[in-house]
């Protein structure tokens, strides 16, 4: 009939509605893993920026104590004496912490940054090898190979090339770059301490780092005596013992195993 021809022309019937709702499912289906992998890219590319931790390890070496240790990826590093030192594992960079002592860094070429923080300051890789001492308020960065970039707080930021070094600090004003003997600020990772013309005072300073028993300087005087020479750091007990030969000082042992210095008296 033409009413009813009218009406199927304007409405649409069962089988059509039945149609397009199918459709419409299958446009939604479609969509749904489009979105999930949006989803996950997005999600990707946060954690990325974001540059998390996903593993942390730490390394420690006790007083009078040195260690090698080889990184996975061809990096190379040497704790000194009684050193901790927290290895960040993260997505983009190669981060590390230096929560006391000294390490040696020898940095393997890589796509990710490799930086060391100590307290407020960083220090970051630009191909090279170096050293950082920990102190209180900062740390002694010393350059041996290459170049690093050491930033401070304020922001500060320098570049250190090979043979130089600089006392970095969380705060205050900047200490100036200073000229280093290569070998000579390298060689306790060897073993060996190297002294020219160092005052007493610092020299028992670094002994005692590798002794569990305190060194004390009694007589201020003394400490203003210097001493020069390579020595080995297995035989700093020796080279204890032998300072009255080479200084006007007195040596004196105590049962708990602490030295005492002091100037000797002079002879009338």
């Amino acid at each position: 009939m033409p009413f009813e021809e009218g009406l199927r022309q304007r409405f649409p019937s069962r089988e059509d509605v039945l149609a397009e709702a199918r459709a419409l499912t299958e446009r939604r289906r479609a969509k749904r893993p489009a979105a999930a992998v949006a989803l996950v890219v997005a999600l990707l590319l946060g954690v990325v920026g974001a540059d998390p931790v996903w593993r942390t390890e730490e390394i420690r070496t006790a007083v009078g104590e040195q260690r090698q240790q080889a990184l996975a990826d061809g990096s190379v590093l040497v704790l000194n004496t009684g050193s901790t030192l927290h290895i960040e594992h993260r997505v983009r960079s190669r981060q590390f912490v230096l929560a006391a002592g000294e390490v040696s860094f020898q940095v393997a070429h890589g796509w990710r940054p490799f930086v060391v923080r100590v307290g407020e300051v960083s220090v970051r890789d630009i191909g090279t090898a170096f050293t950082v001492r920990r102190h209180d308020g900062g740390a002694d960065v010393t350059v041996l190979d290459g170049a690093v970039e050491v930033l401070e707080p304020g922001p500060r930021s320098r570049v250190l090339a090979a043979g130089q070094a600089v006392r970095a600090v969380d705060a205050g004003p900047p200490h100036p770059l200073r000229a280093v003997d290569v070998a000579d600020a390298g060689a306790w990772r060897e073993g060996r301490l190297v002294f020219d013309g160092t005052p007493l005072a610092a020299v028992l300073s670094e002994i005692a780092r590798y002794r569990r028993a305190p060194v004390v300087l009694d007589d201020p005087r003394a400490g203003q005596l210097r001493v020069s020479g390579a020595y080995d750091v297995a035989g700093l007990e020796a080279l204890i013992d032998a300072l009255p030969q080479v200084l006007p000082v007195v040596v004196r042992r105590m049962a708990d195993g602490t030295v005492h210095v002091a100037a000797a008296e002079k002879k009338s």
